[in-house]
């Protein structure tokens, strides 16, 4: 996408977007869309954001959704010996 039609669809202006592009730039240490793309995926930035969300259980908290971890096992659903 070009950096007006960034703008464009949040709100701002074009300066701005190359302002917060200049410094996303600067703190990663590349000099351009190119190499920001090539960081990306050597640093697998983006991994597991494609990946399908798994439904939540109606015993899985909020918290163990957003972690992934399996929900603790509750007293009646453990197997009697």
């Amino acid at each position: 996408m070009k950096n007006k039609e960034i703008a464009t669809r949040v709100g701002t202006t074009e300066q701005v977007v190359k302002n917060y592009l200049r410094k996303v730039y600067d703190k990663l240490g590349v000099a351009d869309r190119l190499e920001l793309a090539l960081y990306c995926l050597h640093n697998r930035v983006l991994e597991g954001g494609n990946k399908p969300a798994e439904p939540a259980t109606a015993s899985s908290s909020p918290a163990e959704v957003a972690s992934g971890a399996a929900p603790a096992p509750t007293p009646d659903s453990q197997p009697v010996s």
